[in-house]
Parts: C-alpha cells; structure tokens; sequence
C-alpha cells in the first residue's frame, strides 16, 4: 500500500512525497496504523475516530498528537536540538482513507508556524 503526505505551512514550505507503508487496523477502536520510514527515520501514524498520533524515530525524533481545539505537547529532537512546543489542531477530518488536520506550531504562548497535512490511500 502506498500513502501520500502533503503538507503546506504559512512560511510557504510545501511537502509532498508518497511512501510504501505497512497498514493495519488495531484493536476496538479500529485505530489505523500506518508505518513507514521517510528520510528522517521510521514513522507510525495512529489514526483514531476523533485524533491522530504521528511518531518518527531515527535522525529526527518527534512526537505530535492532533487533538481537535486541543493544545498538546510536541517534542522535536535531533543530534544538534531539541525542542518543545505545542500543538493547537483548528481542524481534524478522519475519513477512511484519508486524514486532514490543520494546526498551529505553538511556542511560549506564540504561534510560529501554520500548517495543512493530508494523508491519503493512494
């Protein structure tokens, strides 16, 4: 299976790349889990009825957890930084084979930076 992640923040950065992923569904909740490796290191994306959860481990080390009008802890670790913001999701769409959230980038009370991600089953 593959996955399509775009993603566009105000700062007019703009991702888009398809990866081979390994999907599953999990449990009672029926969370999906895709997993991958992009080139930063190894990534899991949970998805579950009303948030997602984004992991990557490797030469960057991160953790985000989309939670709909909720502020939560995001960690951002390489070699050379580490760093701790928050998160503050506007929007979540879950629809089957495909995940918006559009968010805030959060840090001493100040929004550095906007983004739009998509996941799609392609």
């Amino acid at each position: 299976m593959i996955i399509k992640i775009k993603s566009s923040d105000i700062h007019g950065q703009d991702y888009e790349r398809e990866f081979p992923v390994i999907r599953n569904e999990v449990g009672e909740n029926s969370r999906i889990e895709y997993i991958y490796t992009d080139e930063y290191g190894d990534c899991k994306i949970y998805a579950y009825t009303d948030f997602v959860e984004i992991y990557r481990k490797g030469e960057v080390n991160s953790k985000q957890v989309f939670k709909l009008e909720e502020k939560t802890i995001f960690k951002y670790v390489t070699k050379e930084f580490r760093g701790e913001y928050h998160l503050f999701s506007k929007k979540i769409n879950i629809n089957g084979k495909k995940i918006y959230v559009e968010y805030d980038i959060i840090q001493e009370n100040e929004i550095i930076n906007s983004l739009k991600l998509e996941i799609v089953e392609v």
